[in-house]
């Protein structure tokens, strides 16, 4: 008997067979799907939640440090050096009365003023009547060029002067009997010049479109000082003796005049009004360290050093007339050295020390004198009818030279220094030539 006919062939039935067979696969796959989009969806949420810049981060990063800049030094000798195609230089501030210098050396000084009058002495017994006061012949007003002072300011000649240009060298002879430096308007203003004593080989040595006067040679006859209004005002300047290196050595608002140099050449005697009326003052060569030497309520001027530097003679008018005094620079003591009822100005002390030389009208007309330092022994040495003054004495103490009028104009002369001499004209220039100084 045969068995039963199976109801479920198994070859009749595929779809279950390929069910039971792929089912477990399908399964599967579906499970790793699902894991995979798990995990990604779980990598995303990490993102979120844990960037640095989510707002949603529970565990937000620390703040970064400030950023530090090092800065290092590198030497500009890496770099080319490119010169300035043009250069500005500012004005200095207008002049003031404080003693200063911005033209050349700096100058700066304060005058030292003494709270007492210094003690005076006189020897003199002379009973003359006193003739009336004659003031000492004032210099040109002087002209202000171009508007305000400046501590640049410079003049230049309008017209070529007679001689060489000032700052340029000249030649300077070599004459055993020195050298005479003077004052001439030949030129239209003053000009300082140099000349020999028997009056040759002269030379131009100073020249602007100012006064430029009171030469006075320094010792060693290097450098000359004089005092130029170039800049408004009268003020002292050195200069080399060819004319070459000019310096200011005062820079104020008053009047500076008549410098002087000490034997040893390292101070300069000079007058100013810088305290109201004229006192003398001495300063360093440099125009440094200035100090106030006289302190009388009346015009003291004219300076002059004794031979060995411990006096300095000079002309004042606290008497009735104008009469010479010494002061120890020192002890400040002063003597009083004439009085003869004339005015008595322009002293000039003799290199050996000996005598001083002055101009006096005490006959009614400036003659030449000559006075021993303790008021003995006056002596007069011309007797003109001009007008002689501005003595200044020769290197041996023997000569004398002096400007005088008596061919018509101020003109220069030397004589033997005793009285009745000759006096012999060493210029013949019809302008003025005037305040000789013979020195090396």
């Amino acid at each position: 008997m045969l068995p039963p006919k199976n109801p479920f062939p198994e070859d009749e039935f595929p779809p279950r067979a390929s069910l039971n067979r792929y089912g477990p696969i399908f399964i599967n796959v579906l499970t790793i799907g699902c894991l995979i989009a798990t995990a990604w969806i779980g990598g995303l949420f990490g993102l979120i939640m844990f960037s640095p810049n989510s707002v949603v981060n529970p565990f937000p990063p620390p703040p970064l440090p400030p950023l530090a800049v090092i800065a290092t030094l590198t030497s500009t000798a890496l770099f080319p050096t490119i010169a300035p195609t043009w250069t500005f230089t500012p004005e200095p501030p207008p002049a003031t009365a404080t003693d200063t210098a911005t033209s050349g050396p700096t100058v700066t000084g304060t005058a030292i003023v003494l709270t007492t009058q210094p003690t005076t002495t006189s020897t003199s017994t002379s009973t003359r009547t006193a003739a009336p006061i004659v003031t000492e012949t004032p210099l040109p007003s002087p002209t202000q060029l171009g508007g305000s002072v400046t501590a640049t300011a410079t003049a230049t000649a309008t017209t070529q002067p007679v001689g060489t240009p000032t700052n340029t060298a000249v030649p300077i002879s070599n004459s055993p009997t020195g050298h005479i430096v003077f004052a001439s308007t030949r030129n239209g203003d003053a000009d300082v010049f140099i000349v020999d004593p028997d009056g040759n080989n002269e030379q131009l040595i100073v020249s602007a479109s100012s006064n430029d006067d009171r030469p006075s040679l320094s010792p060693d006859g290097k450098k000359i000082a004089f005092v130029s209004d170039r800049n408004g005002n009268p003020e002292i300047y050195v200069v080399n003796v060819d004319g070459t290196g000019e310096v200011r050595l005062t820079l104020t608002s008053a009047i500076e005049g008549n410098p002087a140099w000490s034997p040893d050449g390292l101070k300069i005697a000079f007058d100013s009004n810088r305290g109201g009326n004229f006192d003398v003052y001495v300063m360093n060569a440099d125009g440094n360290g200035v100090i106030q030497l006289t302190t009388n309520a009346k015009d003291d001027r004219w300076p002059s050093w004794s031979a060995d530097g411990t006096k300095v003679a000079f002309q004042s008018s606290r008497n009735p007339t104008v009469d010479i005094y010494t002061i120890d620079v020192v002890a400040k003591t002063e003597t009083r050295v004439t009085d003869n009822g004339g005015n008595n100005q322009s002293p000039a002390w003799s290199p050996d020390g000996a005598r001083i030389a002055y101009q006096s009208d005490q006959d009614d007309n400036f003659e030449l004198y000559s006075i021993k330092p303790d008021n003995s022994d006056e002596t007069q040495l011309t007797n003109n009818p001009a007008a002689d003054a501005n003595p200044a004495w020769s290197l041996d103490s023997k000569k004398l030279a002096f400007q005088s009028d008596r061919k018509g104009n101020s003109d220069i002369f030397v004589m033997d220094a005793f009285t009745g001499a000759e006096a012999t004209g060493i210029l013949t220039d019809p302008a003025d030539d005037r305040q000789p100084f013979w020195g090396k």
